[in-house]
């Protein structure tokens, strides 16, 4: 049993172990049963950790975070101005920044659903 797994050690040791270009981390080398296209379409695969929500999900959370984004946002600069705030006490809410970064966030999980959407998940 030990020469067998020494000689299957030696041989899985020999394959990865060298550098290429397209080794990189990005769209170029999928994961093994995992495509990122099939037949010119997107599949589930590229929207990451999200693959495994549905559509419906990732609508509610596109709304959810896209419905806390603009109120921090709209708090931030017109109905709590916050810069004016800041020339008076010197601080600022931060709640409202932390808010308006869920801004950009829910663009993502509208695009997520979208592929989703499109796959029929």
């Amino acid at each position: 049993f030990e020469q067998v797994y020494l000689d299957y050690a030696t041989e899985y040791l020999k394959g990865p172990m060298y550098h290429n270009d397209l080794k990189v981390q990005g769209f170029l080398p999928e994961y093994p049963g995992d495509p990122m296209f099939k037949q010119g379409k997107m599949t589930s695969n590229v929207v990451g950790n999200l693959k495994t929500f549905s559509s419906n999900e990732l609508a509610f959370f596109a709304v959810l975070f896209f419905a806390i984004g603009l109120y921090g946002t709209l708090m931030f600069w017109w109905f709590d101005p916050q810069f004016l705030r800041a020339d008076l006490t010197g601080q600022i809410n931060p709640s409202y920044v932390i808010e308006a970064l869920f801004l950009p966030v829910s663009f993502f999980m509208h695009i997520a659903c979208y592929i989703q959407r499109k796959n029929g998940k």
